[in-house]
Protein backbone atom coordinates (compact mmCIF):
# COMPACT_ATOMS: atom_id res chain seq x y z
CA UNK A 1 0.00 0.00 0.00
CA UNK A 2 1.52 3.24 -0.89
CA UNK A 3 1.25 6.26 1.05
CA UNK A 4 2.01 10.32 0.95
CA UNK A 5 5.52 10.53 2.76
CA UNK A 6 4.64 14.00 2.97
CA UNK A 7 1.39 13.39 5.40
CA UNK A 8 2.17 13.31 9.08
CA UNK A 9 -0.06 10.66 9.09
CA UNK A 10 2.72 8.17 7.07
CA UNK A 11 5.14 8.71 10.09
CA UNK A 12 7.76 11.21 8.98
CA UNK A 13 7.08 15.11 10.23
CA UNK A 14 6.82 18.00 8.09
CA UNK A 15 9.76 19.61 7.17
CA UNK A 16 11.76 22.07 9.51
CA UNK A 17 13.32 25.49 8.27
CA UNK A 18 16.73 24.85 8.08
CA UNK A 19 18.80 23.13 5.55
CA UNK A 20 20.29 20.49 8.06
CA UNK A 21 17.34 19.94 9.03
CA UNK A 22 15.01 19.86 5.58
CA UNK A 23 18.43 17.45 4.54
CA UNK A 24 17.83 14.98 7.49
CA UNK A 25 13.84 15.06 6.62
CA UNK A 26 14.19 14.28 2.59
CA UNK A 27 16.67 11.84 3.54
CA UNK A 28 13.78 9.66 6.08
CA UNK A 29 11.71 10.49 3.58
CA UNK A 30 14.04 8.58 0.52
CA UNK A 31 15.29 5.57 2.85
CA UNK A 32 11.82 5.20 4.23
CA UNK A 33 10.51 4.75 0.54
CA UNK A 34 13.29 2.74 -0.28
CA UNK A 35 12.58 0.33 2.39
CA UNK A 36 8.73 0.25 1.74
CA UNK A 37 9.97 -0.17 -2.06
CA UNK A 38 7.84 2.83 -3.55
CA UNK A 39 9.51 4.28 -6.54
CA UNK A 40 11.40 7.69 -5.47
CA UNK A 41 9.36 9.47 -8.41
CA UNK A 42 6.12 8.90 -6.24
CA UNK A 43 7.22 10.59 -3.57
CA UNK A 44 6.72 14.20 -5.85
CA UNK A 45 9.64 15.50 -4.01
CA UNK A 46 10.60 17.50 -7.16
CA UNK A 47 7.22 19.24 -9.34
CA UNK A 48 7.20 18.15 -12.78
CA UNK A 49 5.52 21.00 -14.38
CA UNK A 50 6.14 24.66 -12.37
CA UNK A 51 3.73 26.06 -11.36
CA UNK A 52 4.33 29.37 -13.58
CA UNK A 53 1.78 31.83 -15.09
CA UNK A 54 0.88 31.13 -18.87
CA UNK A 55 3.87 32.56 -20.96
CA UNK A 56 3.09 35.50 -22.78
CA UNK A 57 3.01 35.65 -25.94
CA UNK A 58 4.76 37.78 -28.52
CA UNK A 59 2.72 39.92 -30.58
CA UNK A 60 3.88 41.00 -34.45
CA UNK A 61 5.33 44.37 -34.07
CA UNK A 62 7.75 42.70 -30.62
CA UNK A 63 8.81 39.85 -33.05
CA UNK A 64 9.18 42.40 -35.81
CA UNK A 65 11.45 44.45 -33.24
CA UNK A 66 13.50 41.32 -32.22
CA UNK A 67 14.54 40.82 -35.78
CA UNK A 68 15.54 44.03 -36.84
CA UNK A 69 17.69 43.87 -33.71
CA UNK A 70 19.07 40.19 -34.99
CA UNK A 71 19.37 41.70 -38.32
CA UNK A 72 21.51 44.66 -37.41
CA UNK A 73 23.82 42.85 -35.05
CA UNK A 74 24.47 40.43 -38.30
CA UNK A 75 25.31 42.98 -41.06
CA UNK A 76 27.17 44.61 -38.02
CA UNK A 77 29.50 41.20 -37.88
CA UNK A 78 28.85 40.02 -41.60
CA UNK A 79 32.62 40.57 -42.42
CA UNK A 80 33.79 37.95 -39.56
CA UNK A 81 30.92 35.62 -40.57
CA UNK A 82 33.07 34.31 -43.24
CA UNK A 83 36.35 32.38 -42.80
CA UNK A 84 39.38 33.77 -44.85
CA UNK A 85 40.08 29.99 -46.06
CA UNK A 86 37.84 27.41 -46.70
CA UNK A 87 37.62 25.07 -44.00
CA UNK A 88 38.84 21.63 -46.31
CA UNK A 89 41.85 23.90 -47.49
CA UNK A 90 42.80 25.02 -43.96
CA UNK A 91 41.84 21.14 -42.50
CA UNK A 92 44.97 20.22 -45.48
CA UNK A 93 47.23 22.75 -44.51
CA UNK A 94 46.40 21.42 -41.25
CA UNK A 95 47.13 17.86 -41.52
CA UNK A 96 51.23 18.80 -43.02
CA UNK A 97 53.69 18.74 -41.30
CA UNK A 98 55.91 22.46 -40.54
CA UNK A 99 58.46 21.88 -42.31
CA UNK A 100 56.51 20.80 -45.80
CA UNK A 101 54.16 23.66 -45.90
CA UNK A 102 54.57 26.04 -48.20
CA UNK A 103 54.82 29.79 -47.45
CA UNK A 104 51.09 31.09 -48.28
CA UNK A 105 49.97 28.17 -46.55
CA UNK A 106 51.48 29.14 -43.10
CA UNK A 107 50.64 33.25 -43.77
CA UNK A 108 46.83 31.26 -44.86
CA UNK A 109 46.92 29.46 -41.08
CA UNK A 110 48.29 32.53 -39.53
CA UNK A 111 45.15 34.72 -41.22
CA UNK A 112 42.98 31.66 -40.01
CA UNK A 113 44.10 32.04 -36.61
CA UNK A 114 43.72 35.47 -35.92
CA UNK A 115 40.27 35.51 -37.20
CA UNK A 116 39.23 32.71 -35.13
CA UNK A 117 40.27 34.93 -32.10
CA UNK A 118 38.18 38.07 -33.85
CA UNK A 119 35.71 35.43 -34.03
CA UNK A 120 36.08 34.48 -30.20
CA UNK A 121 36.51 38.48 -29.07
CA UNK A 122 33.12 39.46 -30.87
CA UNK A 123 31.34 36.64 -30.13
CA UNK A 124 31.50 37.86 -25.94
CA UNK A 125 30.19 41.31 -27.88
CA UNK A 126 27.34 40.04 -29.70
CA UNK A 127 26.11 38.05 -26.78
CA UNK A 128 26.13 40.82 -24.41
CA UNK A 129 24.22 43.03 -26.63
CA UNK A 130 21.92 40.62 -27.37
CA UNK A 131 21.48 39.67 -23.51
CA UNK A 132 20.76 43.64 -23.22
CA UNK A 133 18.06 43.96 -25.43
CA UNK A 134 16.39 40.65 -24.08
CA UNK A 135 16.78 41.27 -20.38
CA UNK A 136 15.59 44.91 -21.37
CA UNK A 137 11.64 46.03 -20.37
CA UNK A 138 10.57 44.60 -24.11
CA UNK A 139 10.97 41.00 -22.91
CA UNK A 140 10.00 41.65 -18.83
CA UNK A 141 6.95 39.89 -19.08
CA UNK A 142 8.49 36.37 -21.36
Amino acid sequence: MFRSFSDPAAGVSEPPGDFKSNYRHLKQLINKALKEGTPLEELCLVPKNPTRGKPRQLSRQDLVSLLHIIRRIKVQYQALLESPVPRELERDIRMKTPQERLPWETEALEKVDQWQRDVETVRYQVRSELNDHLNSEFFRGV
